[in-house]
């Protein structure tokens, strides 16, 4: 009697596990690709469609905090995407996009001073830079989606 008892226990508890690990599956934000490839992938696609330079950016994959979703620093020309602060495959690929248009924008040393001044100027929110980048970003995002993954 015991006995059957046990496996029926064992049974319940562990299908009630599963179902749980099934529910928090579901309602994942990132769904189950990793992030580095689908980094890859759309630094692959911007690099075809737009073309610039032989020296593509390191692309670094942060798990420290930050202000920010991601940055793109000219002199080390490295693009840091920020892996707390991306919750969802879109915005995955939007912040990729967005700083890869920086990397596009920013090509010399008088460009990278510009920018800064302009931040100074302007702040972040308003900077004449930043309002194009995110722009740019947010209509890539849709063709990058269309051409990629439906």
């Amino acid at each position: 009697m015991m006995d059957l008892f046990f496996m029926w226990y064992f049974i319940i508890v562990g299908a009630l596990f599963i179902i749980t690990l099934i529910i928090k599956t579901l309602g994942s934000t990132k769904e189950d690709v990793l992030l580095e490839v689908l980094v890859e992938d759309v630094c692959t696609w911007f690099y075809r469609m737009y073309p610039l330079r032989k020296s593509y950016p390191r692309i670094v994959v942060s798990n420290e905090k930050s202000d920010y979703d991601g940055t793109y620093e000219f002199h080390i020309n490295t693009v840091t995407l920020y892996n707390k602060n991306l919750k969802s495959h879109s915005q995955i690929l939007e912040v990729t996009l967005h700083e890869l248009t920086h990397w596009y924008l920013i090509r010399t040393e008088k460009m990278s001073r510009e920018y800064d001044e302009q931040l100074n100027e302007y702040g972040y929110e308003n900077h004449p830079q930043e309002i194009w980048c995110r722009t740019v970003a947010a209509e890539l995002t849709k063709h990058y989606i269309k051409q990629r993954l439906e």
